[in-house]
C-alpha cells in the first residue's frame, strides 16, 4: 500500500467514469471481477489479493490485454492491511475457497488452512 497513492477524493487514480470501486480478495484469475464488470459497467477493481502465483500471473496478463482494469496485486491476504482502503472502495469481494466443499476437493473439510484463509478475508 505504500506505493499506491489515493487522491484526496479517496478514489483511485485513472478511474475514468467508474462509479463502483472494488477491492478483490482471493481474486483467483479475476473471474468474479470480470463478471461484475460485465454486469455493472461502472465497476472497477482497484486492488487484488491473490497468493497463488499462476492465478496472480493470469490477473496481470488480463490487465495487460485489457480484459481487466489496471490494479495493484498483493500476494497474501493474511498480511494485507485493508485499513488504508476504507473510504476508497465501495465493495470488497472475495472468491470463496471451494476446495473443502467441492467434489474435486473430495469434500476434505479437514483443510483447515483454506478455511483459516477465508476467515482472514472476513476479519480484514
Amino acid at each position: 500500500m505504500h506505493d499506491l497513492a489515493l487522491p484526496s477524493s479517496g478514489r483511485a487514480s485513472g478511474a475514468g467514469d467508474a462509479c463502483l470501486f472494488g477491492l478483490s480478495l482471493c481474486s483467483g484469475a479475476g473471474g468474479l471481477d470480470l463478471g461484475l464488470t460485465i454486469a455493472m459497467p461502472g465497476y472497477r477493481a482497484v486492488g487484488h489479493v491473490e497468493r497463488e502465483t499462476y492465478a496472480a500471473a493470469t490477473l496481470v496478463a488480463r490487465m495487460e490485454d485489457a480484459s481487466l482494469d489496471q490494479a495493484v496485486v498483493w500476494d497474501d491476504v493474511g498480511t494485507f492491511d485493508g485499513r488504508p482502503w476504507r473510504g476508497a472502495v465501495d465493495i470488497v469481494t472475495a472468491g470463496y475457497p471451494c476446495q473443502p466443499f467441492s467434489v474435486a476437493g473430495k469434500w476434505i473439510l479437514r483443510n483447515v488452512a483454506t478455511l483459516e484463509l477465508f476467515s482472514k478475508c472476513l476479519v480484514n
